[in-house]
């Protein structure tokens, strides 16, 4: 699926990352983390993210369907390696609220403050108790 999704091996804008394997591996190893405020055309031509992502081997293997394997490779010869069927956020493999929150989080704030995602989360994770949805709105702005 990666491959479909995130074929583009040599990114030239931030939004071209998002659909980069090579590019979400190197950030990913490099930072930590991969979020969508990290998708800027500064990134994507990083030299360091550059380098690094040009050491990325990526193979498609079909029998997986969405699962991956991902191997690094250290230079004195230590791996690490992972694997994993089912992609995190499948119904099979659900995100924990703790994840959902962070994700939530990220995104929300760069569009509203911080008090006001946290609030608008608050108030979809008990959705069921809103009496009307301008409250939801009214947050959003």
């Amino acid at each position: 699926m990666a491959f479909t999704s995130a074929g583009i091996k040599d990114p030239q804008i931030g939004a071209e990352g998002k659909f980069s394997l090579w590019f979400l591996a190197a950030l990913a190893l490099a930072e930590g983390d991969v979020k969508l405020s990290k998708f800027t055309d500064e990134k994507v031509k990083d030299p360091k993210l550059f380098e690094l992502r040009q050491k990325v081997n990526a193979t498609l293997v079909r029998e997986r369907k969405f699962g991956a394997k991902v191997c690094v490779k250290m230079k004195d010869g230590t791996q690490y390696t992972e694997s994993r069927e089912i992609p995190k956020g499948n119904p099979k493999n659900p995100l924990s609220l703790d994840e959902i929150s962070k994700k939530f989080m990220d995104n929300a704030t760069l569009a509203i403050s911080k008090g006001k995602a946290e609030d608008l989360f608050q108030k979809l994770y008990h959705f069921e108790k809103l009496d009307k949805l301008e409250t939801i709105f009214s947050l959003m702005k």
